[in-house]
């Protein structure tokens, strides 16, 4: 196997890690959103409680949301590969073969 060959296939494998573990962060969206909107239901609660809860709920969403398409993006730019990514891996190698 070259090394060219080694190296798509490494990206290959990190891109559908990436992807892997966006749709794992995606998967606790439904619980984050779910709490988030029991915190701004206008019931009368002690306000230190709702804007405790609302704000920490609202920065979990946020974080969520940035790791998700941050992995997408990963994932995206791995899959096409390139030169950027063989530059990235090889380091300016010779195209010699690989154990």
């Amino acid at each position: 196997m070259l090394r060219k060959d080694a190296v798509v296939l490494a990206s290959l494998s990190l891109a559908l890690l990436f992807i892997v573990w966006a749709l794992s962060e995606a998967s606790y969206l439904p619980e984050r959103l779910h709490s988030f909107l029991r915190y701004i239901d206008p019931e009368p609660r002690p306000s230190s409680l709702i804007e405790y809860g609302s704000h920490y709920d609202l920065i979990a969403l946020g974080f969520r949301f940035t790791r998700i398409v941050g992995f997408a993006f990963l994932a995206r730019w791995l899959y096409k590969g390139g030169s950027e990514v063989e530059a990235l891996r090889l380091h300016d190698a010779p195209d010699d073969k690989v154990v």
